[in-house]
C-alpha cells in the first residue's frame, strides 16, 4: 500500500502512516456497524468490538511494523569543508560488499522517482574496479558510482558508518545520514530540497 501512495505523489512520510490510519478507521467502521447486531451482554459486546476495532491495526502493524529509525529524522547537520563534487546532490558512501550497501539502492531509486532533479552517486571505499561496474549494473542510471580511496576527513563525518547518506549543497556538505537513521522523513528532506 505504501508503495501505492508513493506513486500516487504521496511524500514518503504519509504514505508510511496513512495506511495505519486507514486500517484504524477500518477498524472502527466495522465495529461501528457490528455493534447494534450483536445480542449478548454489554460486557461481551464492548470486548467484541474492541477486538474488532484494533485487530486489524494489530495484523498490519504485524505485516509492516514502524521501527523507530524509520520515523526519526536524526540526520547530522555538518559544517566540514570537504571539497565534494558540486554537480552531485545526494553522495552514498558504501563498502563493495556491504549487504546494507548494497539493499540501499532500493531507497535511493524510489527517492530518485520522487525527484528526477536529484544527482546521487555512490562513492565506494577502497573499491576495485569491478566493484565500480557491478553497481553501476545495479544502479541502472538513476545513480552515478564511482570508486575512491579513504579519504580520513570524509571517513571522520561518517563516523565509519556504512552506507552514509550525504546531502550536499554547492559541493558542500550539508547533513549526513547513517544507515540507521536514513528515514522516510529523510528521505521527504532530500527529495523536496532539491529544485
Amino acid at each position: 500500500m505504501e508503495e501505492l501512495l508513493n506513486y500516487i505523489g504521496l511524500s514518503f512520510t504519509a504514505s508510511k502512516f496513512l495506511p495505519y490510519f486507514l486500517i484504524v478507521f477500518l477498524g472502527l467502521f466495522f465495529s461501528k456497524l457490528l455493534y447494534r447486531h450483536i445480542s449478548a451482554s454489554k460486557i461481551i459486546r464492548i470486548l467484541f468490538i474492541t477486538l474488532i476495532t484494533i485487530l486489524p491495526f494489530g495484523i498490519y502493524f504485524a505485516i509492516h511494523p514502524i521501527f523507530e529509525g524509520e520515523i526519526s529524522n536524526e540526520g547530522i547537520n555538518i559544517k566540514n569543508n570537504l571539497d565534494l563534487p558540486k554537480n552531485k546532490d545526494l553522495l552514498i558512501i558504501a563498502l563493495a560488499d556491504c549487504p546494507y550497501c548494497i539493499q540501499s539502492q532500493e531507497t535511493i531509486k524510489l527517492i530518485h522517482e520522487k525527484n528526477k532533479k536529484i544527482k546521487a552517486e555512490y562513492l565506494i571505499v577502497n573499491g576495485t574496479k569491478q566493484d565500480s561496474i557491478r553497481y553501476a549494473r545495479m544502479l541502472n542510471g538513476f545513480a552515478s558510482c564511482r570508486t575512491m580511496k579513504n579519504s580520513i576527513p570524509l571517513l571522520q563525518s561518517i563516523q565509519g558508518h556504512f552506507p552514509s547518506f550525504i546531502l550536499v549543497r554547492k559541493g558542500k556538505l550539508n547533513k549526513v545520514w547513517s544507515n540507521n537513521t536514513f528515514s522516510v522523513r529523510a528521505w521527504d528532506e532530500v527529495a523536496s530540497c532539491i529544485e
